[in-house]
């Protein structure tokens, strides 16, 4: 667990807010020791403090207002990162909560609501989706996943399958630094979901956080991709027909080995090119992995989505100008894969490369 525990005092040591997920029921003695210590050292040092290490328990202390948030977090957790999520709670108590602050005189119910605001917080900043990872039933199906740093570097690597090749994650670290690169072109988003499957289901899902990138992969039969290699010889006409009747994007766009746009005769877009750049560093990687020729990626910010499927000599790219679920547009390219889709005139593969 990335953050153990989040807690308000006042001022003077009283227990305004403990978050329930996390509370132990020893929030008086906690905020005794930490008033203690910071009145210690205030006195002694004319400092204040900003983290208190005791032995393995590392305490992140903010001071808003008359508040003190203390945070204890995990070893593993980010400087940068539990900075990052510090400051986004403690700064959203104290904008919507200045008035039962005030008013405060030991009724702690008032903040009651806070708990389920403090969740989606974490929830948006990426905490409860590492803390599920670490701690819940749910994360220990996966494969492996790593937490990686701003400066891109392994924070917390996690390898539940037996035998799992751990240095495989050097692939992943290219993939979250590509990632970001494209990200912050991508109408300035600054998160957003990456999920990239082979024909033998294997599922890397990246998340782009503030601070830090969650990379996680896990072995998936239902996302098993099969019958891809009666798409090789299609027409262009055809897969277009065929993506456009399967998936209904706002745009499609198919391209030869060369990068060139066999529907329209142009050469690729800027917006393309970027994301297929971060394909290319993925595809290595995973035919690396996994020795598969067909790739699907999928793309989502907040605005929009993107879906690109690497075919064995052909790339497909589906654009949405609204973000689009991901299990949407995976559970589509499964039935796609799955259907029998037969042509008369289908062209030659030599033909199609010329």
């Amino acid at each position: 667990m990335l953050i153990k525990r989040i807690l308000i005092i006042t001022e003077h040591g009283l227990p305004v807010f403990d978050y329930k997920e996390y509370s132990r029921g020893d929030e008086v003695l906690v905020s005794g020791l930490i008033t203690a210590i910071l009145r210690f050292v205030e006195e002694t040092e004319k400092e204040k403090l900003s983290r208190v290490l005791l032995e393995e328990i590392q305490y992140l202390l903010k001071s808003r207002e008359s508040l003190l948030f203390i945070f204890q977090v995990s070893d593993e957790m980010p400087n940068e990162y539990a900075e990052y999520v510090s400051a986004c709670i403690s700064d959203y108590f104290v904008e919507n909560y200045k008035e039962e602050v005030d008013d405060f005189a030991g009724n702690v119910t008032v903040f009651q609501k806070f708990h389920d605001e403090c969740k989606d917080i974490l929830l948006q900043c990426g905490i409860e989706i590492a803390n599920t990872l670490i701690e819940t039933a749910e994360g220990k199906k996966l494969t492996a996943w790593c937490l990686f740093s701003v400066e891109n570097q392994p924070l917390v690597v996690r390898a539940n399958a037996p035998n799992y090749n751990i240095d495989s994650f050097s692939i992943y670290q290219v993939l979250s630094k590509s990632l970001r690169k494209i990200s912050s072109k991508i109408n300035e988003c600054n998160k957003g979901n990456c999920y990239i499957i082979t024909h033998e289901g294997n599922v890397v899902q990246t998340i782009v956080l503030p601070f830090a990138v969650i990379i996680m992969e896990s072995k998936i039969d239902e996302l098993v991709v099969k019958k891809y290699r009666q798409f090789k010889t299609k027409p262009h006409k055809q897969i277009e027909k065929i993506f456009l009747d399967s998936f209904k994007p706002d745009k499609i766009d198919i391209y030869g080995r060369s990068l060139v746009s066999v529907l329209t005769d142009e050469m690729i877009s800027d917006k393309h090119k970027a994301l297929l750049d971060l394909f290319k560093a993925a595809e290595k990687g995973f035919q690396y992995l996994f020795n598969s020729p067909v790739h699907v990626q999928i793309i989502t910010t907040d605005q929009n989505s993107t879906l690109l499927i690497k075919l064995v000599n052909r790339t497909i790219v589906l654009d949405y100008e609204k973000p689009v679920s991901t299990s949407i547009l995976l559970e589509k390219t499964k039935k796609m894969f799955e259907q029998e889709v037969i042509i008369k005139d289908d062209i030659p593969e030599a033909v199609l490369e010329k």
